[in-house]
């Protein structure tokens, strides 16, 4: 379900638990795992979907009008599956900060994060938070202080891992932010990297899995960064079949 314009978030209230997207760009977003989309546009703001959906590749096949609502039906090709999602799977992951005097455990699960310490920003949990211009459903995993260690312990393979990165607005505006380094560690060795510069957006990094089996695996996500200051750095990621 999407909603037009992006900021009419509250039919939210009316939608129960069904999938939201409240992104300004719907030609631009990756819908690969869905199988159709329903768009609802308050009048005026209809507007033409350009892309995929002008094209042929997502095919209207329903429009109605209620009252000062349109309501428009698109079938999207076969959707993927996922056969792993990280960020809901987080409870279940061990959390490690690497510090200099050796590994301090994030143990405490509270409200959807492992608490690193008292500081009320130093946790690994999940958030929805603006990336680039736009809410995403990510990670927030800040490097204040030392590296951070996120192992999933069981993970089933796939034919690739789809990792978005990025950070928040406040911390891609700090001058001289440093960059931060995702590195991605399949049962020991580096699948791969990606080093967020320090700029605004929500950045897709795809890998191949395909040689490593069908697991399960132990998936370990590195995020270090040389210094931590207004370093708010989210990702998430999924396995896909």
């Amino acid at each position: 379900m999407a909603v037009r314009p992006w900021w009419a978030a509250r039919i939210r209230e009316y939608l129960g638990d069904k999938e939201f997207l409240q992104v300004r760009n719907l030609a631009g977003e990756d819908l690969s795992k869905y199988s159709r989309l329903w768009v609802v546009s308050l009048s005026g703001h209809e507007g033409k979907l350009r892309g995929p959906f002008s094209d042929g590749s997502y095919p209207r096949t329903r429009k109605e009008n209620h009252g000062a609502l349109s309501v428009e039906l698109y079938d999207l090709p076969k959707p993927v599956e996922v056969l792993f999602d990280f960020r809901r799977e987080l409870d279940k992951a061990t959390v490690t900060m690497r510090t200099p005097g050796g590994p301090k455990h994030c143990s405490r699960w509270v409200e959807n994060r492992w608490v690193c310490s008292r500081r009320d920003w130093n946790y690994v949990g999940r958030m929805i938070v603006e990336l680039g211009e736009d809410p995403r459903e990510i990670i927030w995993a800040h490097p204040a202080e030392y590296p951070i260690e996120i192992i999933f312990p069981a993970v089933p393979g796939g034919k690739n891992m789809l990792v978005h990165t990025g950070f928040t607005p406040p911390a891609a505006r700090t001058p001289g932010g440093a960059a931060v380094t995702l590195t991605v560690m399949i049962d020991g060795k580096e699948l791969g990297k990606v080093v967020q510069e320090n700029k605004s957006g929500y950045f897709p990094t795809l890998w191949d899995m395909s040689p490593l089996g069908p697991g399960p695996h132990q998936v370990t996500f590195i995020v270090k960064a040389p210094h931590g200051g207004m370093r708010h750095f989210c990702f998430n990621g999924q396995v896909r079949k």
